[in-house]
Formats: structure tokens, C-alpha cells, sequence
């Protein structure tokens, strides 16, 4: 088979009606976007006043500070460094468990509350399970239904849930439920909406022969859509629990009993040691989350590849 002149082979396709995208314009304008970005971060930078010698500690006081606790992570705490803690306090490696344990149970009841709200959410904010044909009026309610979810998820996840905190907490004091309340508002939030944004991306064509012989839009949403879509919105749920175990971690910082409270009085007291048992205890508990979470999503990819073949 002869060679092809690659000049007379796209001017063929062009004069056939093909369009063949051009690489120096596609570059062209990424490179107008990274420079558009570079001067927008300049800018920020200037306003900010942003320098280099903001990175540098002002005294040498902070030099050492900062090398002690560093150097403290090459031996962390096995007994507390504070000599009054009473002689019948639970050893400090018991402690940090207690607080691990604390901790997980906060970032589970804090999912236990998130995740059907992120369903009811993610059902209502998509539009795969809309009725076909649809009215102009029944269209209309399912719109304005639509864009008030989509409001009310992008309000939750649009304030952190340290924010949540703070504001639950004056309002009716330090509390576990406080705490879950704090963290499951952000965390539904940004569950529905990636929840939505799975279910209506998912193939219809289940759904579609459901419809086809006669199932109402509910039932084929709940038969046809949400199975297919299910092993992704549980790998995301899973991800998102590793998120809620860290700012579990996090509601420490404002009186919520979890591990960074005892992060957060350890380090007031500069007993980095005990900063860095706490430290490890709550990488080792993340670490495992992961571990867990990498095997059910082994687990659900096997099982879905065995439903394809």
C-alpha cells in the first residue's frame, strides 16, 4: 500500500466536508489560559502582599519551636510528658484510642445522616427519572423542584464545617449531636450533588425499555438507574467517609471531644511527643479507612465486570 502525503490526505478530508481540529490552536489557547491564570495569581499575590520572607519565622525563638516538633516526631510520647496527670489516668496510648474511637463515631453518625439526605437530594436535584412526554406544567414544577435542590445543595457545601460548627454550637452549646449536625449539613450537601451529577450521567437504556413496558418514572429511577449507578455513589460515599473522619478530627479544634482535642491541648501545653502519638493514632485509623474502602471498591469493580461479561 502506497504512502500518503499527510498535506494531500487532510486537504482530501477538508474537501470531502471532514473539519479536522487544529493542534496549534488548541495549544494556542491553552497556553493563553496558563497565562491567563499566572497573571490572575500575580495579582492575588500583589493584593495579598504575599512575599517569600512571610515564610520565615520572625525571631529565632520559632526555629527552635519548629525543630522540636519535628525532631518529636522521631519519638513520640509512650508515657505523658505532663507530671501531674493523676497516676490512675488511662495510659496515653489508651487515650488516643479512646479518641480514635470517638472520632470514628462521629464521622459515622455524621454519614449515617449525610447519606439519605445526599439520596433525596440527588434524586430530586436530577432529572433522569423525569416523566417522558412531560407537560408544560408538570415541566415547570419539576424545574423549579430541580433548581431548589441544586440551591440547597450548593448552599450546605458552600460553608465549611468549621463554620457549621461554630454556628450549631452557640446555638444550642457543645453536644455530640451538635457535632454530627456540624459535619452531616456540608457533607450531604456536596454528596447530593455528586450523587445527582452519577445518576444522571448513568446509561438509560434499562430505564428506557422499563419505560417501554410501562413502569412509571419512579419505579424505573429505582429498578433501572439507581442499581447501575449504585457502585459508584457507594465508592464516593466511601470517600467522603475519609473526609468526614478528618474534620471529625478537625471539630477537636472548637470543644468537640475527638482526637484533635487532645491534639489541640497538647500542643498548647508543648508537649509534642504526645502531638505526635495522637498523630500517628489518627494516620493508622485513616490508613485502615483507606484500606477498607480500596478492597469494597476491588470488591464492586469484580462484581460489575462479572455482570458485563
Amino acid at each position: 500500500m502506497p504512502d500518503l502525503d499527510p498535506g494531500k490526505e487532510r486537504a482530501s478530508l477538508e474537501r470531502g466536508g471532514l473539519a479536522l481540529p487544529s493542534g496549534e490552536g488548541r495549544y494556542g489557547r491553552r497556553r493563553w489560559v496558563v497565562l491567563g491564570v499566572g497573571i490572575v495569581f500575580l495579582i492575588c499575590a500583589w493584593r495579598l502582599g504575599l512575599t517569600p520572607a512571610g515564610l520565615i519565622p520572625p525571631d529565632a525563638t520559632r526555629w527552635e519551636r519548629a525543630g522540636e516538633f519535628f525532631k518529636a516526631a522521631l519519638d513520640p510520647a509512650m508515657d505523658y510528658e505532663d507530671e501531674n496527670v493523676p497516676d490512675d489516668a488511662d495510659p496515653i496510648w489508651i487515650k488516643g484510642l479512646k479518641g480514635v474511637g470517638l472520632t470514628l463515631k462521629f464521622a459515622f453518625g455524621a454519614m449515617s445522616m449525610a447519606v439519605p439526605f445526599a439520596l433525596l437530594l440527588g434524586f430530586l436535584g436530577s432529572s433522569s427519572w423525569w416523566p417522558e412526554p412531560c407537560g408544560k406544567g408538570l415541566k415547570a414544577v419539576l424545574r423549579t423542584l430541580y433548581l431548589s435542590c441544586r440551591f440547597l445543595m450548593s448552599l450546605l457545601r458552600s460553608i465549611h464545617e468549621l463554620i457549621w460548627a461554630l454556628l450549631i454550637l452557640s446555638a444550642i452549646g457543645v453536644s455530640p449531636l451538635a457535632g454530627m449536625v456540624a459535619l452531616a449539613l456540608p457533607f450531604s450537601g456536596t454528596l447530593g450533588k455528586v450523587f445527582s451529577e452519577l445518576i444522571d450521567e448513568e446509561a438509560r437504556d434499562a430505564a428506557a425499555a422499563l419505560k417501554a413496558i410501562g413502569h412509571r418514572p419512579v419505579q424505573t429511577f429505582l429498578c433501572g438507574t439507581l442499581p447501575a449507578a449504585l457502585p459508584n455513589l457507594i465508592t464516593y460515599s466511601f470517600y467522603r467517609f475519609e473526609c468526614a473522619l478528618r474534620s471529625s478530627a478537625v471539630l477537636g479544634f472548637v470543644g468537640i471531644e475527638t482526637i484533635g482535642l487532645y491534639i489541640e491541648l497538647s500542643h498548647e501545653e508543648f508537649y509534642y511527643r504526645e502531638v505526635w502519638t495522637y498523630l500517628y493514632l489518627l494516620l493508622a485509623l485513616i490508613v485502615l479507612v483507606d484500606f477498607w474502602g480500596a478492597g469494597i471498591r476491588k470488591r464492586l469493580n469484580s462484581d460489575a465486570g462479572g455482570c458485563r461479561a
